[in-house]
């Protein structure tokens, strides 16, 4: 199979920036950013199931062996993006309880 078709990067540019976009916006979220949490909660699901998509798309190509590094490069992006996601979903839960109780104070 030829190197071209694994090259994720090119073929899926868009998800490419926006799985950046997400790694940048993480690294800088604050605990008390309810609406930037809920943001990156929402891109980051809707992320993991591209970039699961993509995952299945070019496993199902490829005999066993081959592109070992694009297989488990392609895993390790959906586990950080469900990482981003639950992190990010206690952040907005939690800020979104502290608002709460404020107002019935």
């Amino acid at each position: 199979m030829s190197q071209d078709k694994f090259s994720y990067e090119k073929i899926y540019m868009q998800e490419v920036e926006l799985f950046n976009s997400i790694v940048g916006r993480y690294s800088g979220l604050q605990e008390n950013d309810i609406l930037g949490a809920y943001k990156l909660m929402r891109d980051s699901l809707q992320s993991y199931n591209r970039w699961s998509k993509i995952k299945y798309d070019i496993k199902k190509d490829l005999g066993r062996g081959e592109a070992t590094a694009v297989k488990i490069r392609l895993e390790e992006i959906c586990k950080y993006l469900k990482e981003v996601h639950i992190t990010s979903r206690m952040i907005w839960s939690r800020g979104k309880d502290d608002l709460k109780s404020c107002k019935e104070e």
